[in-house]
């Protein structure tokens, strides 16, 4: 029953943009120690990440760098089994930031307590590290670093437990659950064609020489989805890149924003969804800090 519960904050949108990381090491089933510490991204902070985890740029300035805060870090993960939640994104992270200083990846295995909550707990509405650490009864302040680490740590215990297993391998042999590993594995995938409009948007330019950085648009990864009343997709994209916004052909962990047409909307409301209205849901359901807003609330953002 020895593990290490790992969760990072991002600045923005980009993988390399940690700014803060949470640690807890477990020994023999109980928290052996925890380590918290806020990492200068050396990227800018973008208004949807900072309203989620309320970390500034300001109260990095002085922290350290992820290069230079990774011989500590290294020495926590290094031959360990590792756990965090939706452990998908948070290892991308782990890569994306090695990487980006030429480091070569640790030795390790990882599971995901997303994954294991489904199997264990598969009667949940939703399996979210609030939902989970709600249902267990686990305090959770969530997008802190240090207390995801900790529920996805407690959650996974829980697991142990009520299987009555000693190591997250057999937890996983019991309900057949991938154990991952440093290095990426490729598949195809196959993805569904997108509209002119979808290709035609993201290579649209800032009509605006210098858009407000306060805006609440600012930075943020924008994805249309549904026809359009008041304007046509391009149309409504533009006003977005006016506000500094990115907008993209398909969803993804790095989107912030879904717009639906309000033709669509009500077809939305009442069940039937586009295949971007589902994959955002799912990814909500994962705990991705994803909106889905209607068109006239775009607008009214817009305008802002």
């Amino acid at each position: 029953m020895d593990f290490v519960a790992i969760d990072f904050e991002t600045a923005n949108s980009l993988r390399t943009s940690v700014c803060s990381i949470g640690i807890v090491q477990v020994k023999n089933g109980e928290i052996k120690e925890e380590i918290h510490t806020l990492i200068n991204p050396l990227s800018e902070f973008h208004y949807y990440n900072t309203k989620i985890h309320g970390i500034t740029e300001d109260m990095v300035i002085s922290a350290p760098t992820f290069e230079e805060f990774w011989p500590n870090f290294k020495g926590f993960i290094d031959n360990q089994m590792i756990i965090a939640h939706n452990a998908s994104f948070d290892i991308s992270v782990l890569r994306a930031s090695l990487n980006n200083f030429h480091e070569t990846y640790p030795n390790f295995q990882y599971g995901c307590s997303y994954q294991i909550a489904k199997k264990v707990w598969p009667d949940l509405y939703n399996h979210k590290l609030s939902t989970v650490s709600n249902y267990l009864g686990i305090s959770l302040r969530h997008h802190d670093a240090l207390e995801d680490a900790r529920a996805a740590a407690l959650i996974t215990l829980e697991a142990l437990q009520k299987t009555q297993t000693n190591s997250i391998q057999d937890l996983s042999k019991i309900h057949k659950l991938k154990i991952g590993t440093p290095m990426p594995t490729k598949k195809q995938v196959s993805r569904p064609k997108k509209s002119n409009a979808d290709v035609f948007i993201q290579s649209l330019e800032t009509e605006i020489s210098s858009p407000n950085r306060k805006h609440p648009l600012y930075g943020a990864n924008i994805v249309f989805t549904g026809r359009m009343i008041s304007m046509t997709r391009v149309q409504a994209a533009q006003l977005a890149v006016n506000c500094g916004a990115n907008c993209k052909g398909g969803v993804d962990s790095n989107t912030n924003v879904l717009v639906v047409g309000d033709n669509d909307l009500v077809k939305y409301v009442q069940g039937v969804k586009s295949t971007k209205m589902k994959k955002a849901e799912e990814m909500i359901r994962q705990g991705m800090p994803i909106e889905i807003v209607g068109e006239q609330d775009f607008l009214r953002l817009v305008k802002v």
